[in-house]
């Protein structure tokens, strides 16, 4: 309520926001993970009888890791941070205000990652083969410290741990539940996908070299992949008690009845993880065969458990952006807890709606829609809310935002019953048939009636 609004059609907000991260994940978690590949194949060069052979296709390797990682990282990595000002400018400020000495640290590593990364690449025939290690290994560690600081922050926003808004202590934020299980887990992941990007351009390999290191990049993604269901396990004990729940009612759908996006995305990565182990494994008993083809499938792969994973945690995290801080649409949960401020009238509050507007009307409606809810709903796309409301009548849309809160995946209404019965005719008057706010309010409970 304290920002302006990004009303992004047919996607929503949380959704372009989503799009770009996840193709940022995928980039930054090859660019770690293909890191320490290259560390790790520099020194395995040096063990080789054809170590310049080997070298050489490194040189190839890391002309591509650079372009995709520097140039297309750094691309969405700052378009994330224009998504995010703009969808939820409250949960950016907190972020940033909070961690401030930990995003001067992650930019810090950044600086130091590309000048490593280029030191390595533009001094291939002017620096030792002891320096070419160095670097290497250098740049494997900065990558990692950066995941280190980034990982932090993303697993403070569900599992705050002992911080409150009274507490501010970084350290509780920071060294949260999920910090430990989530960065193994990462890294796990970031092996996986550094050994695939390598397999890719194996792929381009005529002779026998193709063979060795095919089975070199299989080692990368076959420990990795198989160890993750263990720390899948902690980091679920880690959760919160509402997703745990969340997940397992949503386990009921597979069946048959509901099942909830988050069990969905979960086992679109725990899929992939299989499909990840029985492709890894015929790479490795075939490596002749390893394509470009068949190995960017595996990529493609990969990064739909990239996706499952993330967006499990995104949706694990519903109806906050900072877990039992701060809704999606922006309000404070310590406001949410005050009936005096919840139940008052919406726009007396609010700073964006605009002036003269008059109450019960359709624009009434179509503020509240757009100040509260637009930040996860569509009208008539990504969580339409047409389609959510289709089959509404006005007793019913004035009982479901009376008790939103008790969905369990939205905050609760903000605002009093005039706001709830012009949001509600609003919504249904969009199917066709005019409904006026005196209606709703017609048929809400004598006692919720203003």
């Amino acid at each position: 309520m304290n920002y302006p609004v990004w009303n992004v059609s047919f996607l929503g907000s949380g959704l372009v926001v989503a799009i770009i991260a996840i193709i940022h994940v995928l980039i930054s978690h090859i660019a770690v993970g293909g890191g320490i590949f290259i560390a790790v194949a520099e020194w395995w060069a040096g063990r080789q009888a054809d170590g310049e052979r080997v070298r050489a296709f490194l040189h190839g390797f890391v002309k591509y890791f650079l372009i995709y990682t520097t140039v297309f990282g750094a691309m969405t990595g700052v378009g994330i941070w224009f998504a995010i000002g703009l969808a939820n400018p409250e949960g950016t400020s907190l972020l940033i205000h909070q961690f401030v000495f930990a995003w001067a640290t992650e930019w810090v590593t950044f600086i130091g990652e590309l000048t490593v990364l280029y030191l390595y690449f533009y001094g291939w025939e002017v620096n030792s083969r002891r320096m070419q290690l160095l670097l290497a290994v250098l740049y494997a560690v900065i990558a990692w410290l950066s995941l280190f600081v980034i990982n932090g922050i993303l697993s403070f926003m569900l599992t705050p741990g002992g911080w409150t808004p009274e507490n501010r202590d970084i350290a509780a934020g920071f060294f949260n539940p999920t910090f430990l299980p989530s960065l193994l887990g990462r890294t796990l992941a970031m092996l996986v996908l550094g050994g695939l990007f390598a397999m890719l351009l194996a792929a381009r390999v005529e002779d026998g070299l193709k063979e060795r290191i095919v089975a070199l990049a299989a080692r990368f993604v076959l420990p990795a992949a198989v160890a993750m269901p263990a720390l899948a396990v902690w980091y679920w004990f880690a959760l919160p008690e509402a997703a745990q729940t969340m997940w397992l009612d949503g386990a009921t759908g597979v069946a048959g009845g509901r099942l909830e996006a988050v069990t969905r995305y979960s086992l679109l990565a725990v899929i992939t993880g299989a499909l990840i182990v029985i492709g890894t494994l015929t790479f490795a008993a075939r490596p002749r065969a390893v394509t470009r083809a068949a190995a960017l499938a595996m990529l493609v792969i990969a990064q739909l458990g990239v996706l499952g994973g993330e967006f499990f945690r995104e949706m694990a995290r519903k109806p906050y952006v900072i877990h039992g801080t701060l809704y999606s649409n922006g309000l404070w949960q310590a406001e949410s807890k005050s009936p005096a401020t919840l139940d008052a009238p919406y726009f007396e509050a609010a700073r964006w709606e605009p002036p003269g507007i008059a109450p019960g009307s359709p624009a009434h409606g179509e503020w509240i829609y757009r100040l509260q809810c637009a930040s996860c709903h569509t009208l008539d796309g990504y969580r339409a809310l047409d389609t959510r409301t289709r089959v509404w009548t006005p007793a019913f849309g004035e009982r479901f935002l009376r008790d939103l809160a008790q969905q369990g995946v939205m905050p609760p209404f903000h605002g009093d019953a005039a706001d709830r019965a012009a949001l509600a005719a609003w919504l249904i008057s969009r199917h066709g048939t005019p409904v006026t706010a005196a209606e709703v309010d017609a048929a809400a409970p004598a006692e919720v009636k203003r």
